[in-house]
């Protein structure tokens, strides 16, 4: 059953918004549609509404507020018009039954724990314009097997891809300078990362659990891997480091890489000395055992 929804005044003269608390999960509420007009959705909105499966958006929208639709766990479909800006907090967490969404390019800003726990989200077109995806924004969307991050976005916050365990190939934005903690830690398919050229650091826990990834090159302008930042990835085989690296954070960055066999480095010996501060690398694999992998010296010019 179709039905449009009434609209509550906002603070600003002529805006309307759907504010929370004003309507009920009711079984006829299977589909709704949003009047033009409304430019926002408020808290909480329609939290919880189990019986929701259909939600059309109106063109005049531009903020879906924090939590709006979180657990709406019958809801497959969402159709979102051009004009929104803004994806609060956790607006469609827990949506487990929502298995594609394509953002407009007017959405700017993907908020903390948007989609997480979207279990079976298997597509996403982001938005030409975002900017930032927040912290956990996609985690644990276990059925999500490809992302292409566009090149508006500088900023992807820790844990947004946090175990999604069919994750398999991802390409990020040109200008990430940060990938930041854990965020695809758990991402236990992925195979194929295309990293971007302005790269400075990888964060703790960055790719720790990535068990399919067996080879990686890390940019020239990588200055610092973080403690776990590759841990336990049991089928990497090999990696290149950059000359310019300043500081791997300790020697568990490789931590369970049992597979870990060669490590190309673009400086000479006496720069990787300087690094790892003299110590032979040496790698703890699952088994507790300890590894050396072999150190190639590529001594790059800069």
């Amino acid at each position: 059953m179709n039905i449009v929804l009434k609209k509550s005044p906002s603070d600003k003269e002529g805006e309307m918004v759907v504010a929370g608390g004003c309507y009920e999960d009711c079984p006829e509420n299977e589909v709704i549609h949003i009047e033009e007009g409304v430019v926002e959705i408020t808290d909480n909105a329609f939290r919880g509404f189990l019986c929701l499966k259909e939600i059309y958006l109106p063109r005049s929208l531009r903020v879906i507020s924090p939590c709006a639709f979180m657990g709406c766990t019958g809801l497959k479909r969402v159709v979102i018009e051009h004009g929104l800006e803004v994806l609060g907090d956790e607006a469609f967490s827990g949506c487990s039954s929502l298995t594609g969404i394509v953002l407009p390019d007017t959405v700017k800003r993907i908020g903390e724990g948007c989609f997480e726990g979207c279990a079976s989200l298997t597509q996403v077109r982001l938005s030409e314009s975002v900017y930032m995806i927040g912290q956990g924004a996609f985690g644990y969307c276990f059925n999500l097997t490809h992302m292409v991050i566009p090149d508006s976005c500088v900023l992807i916050e820790s844990g947004a891809f946090l175990n999604c365990f069919s994750l398999e190939s991802v390409k990020l934005s040109a200008n990430m300078a940060l990938i930041d903690d854990s965020l695809f830690e758990g991402c236990r398919s992925l195979r194929d990362i295309d990293l971007p050229l302005k790269l400075y650091k990888i964060g703790r826990r960055a790719f720790k659990g990535c068990t399919a990834l067996a080879g990686i090159i890390l940019p020239i302008g990588v200055e610092e891997v973080g403690y776990d930042a590759f841990a336990d990835c049991v089928s990497l085989s090999r990696i290149a480091l950059p000359r310019g690296i300043r500081e791997l954070e300790d020697g568990e960055v490789f931590g369970g890489c049992d597979s870990l066999e060669l490590i190309s480095y673009g400086g000479d010996e006496a720069g990787w000395d300087m690094l790892t501060r003299g110590v032979s690398l040496a790698i703890r694999r699952s088994d507790n055992s300890m590894a050396v992998p072999k150190i190639l010296f590529m001594d790059l010019k800069k």
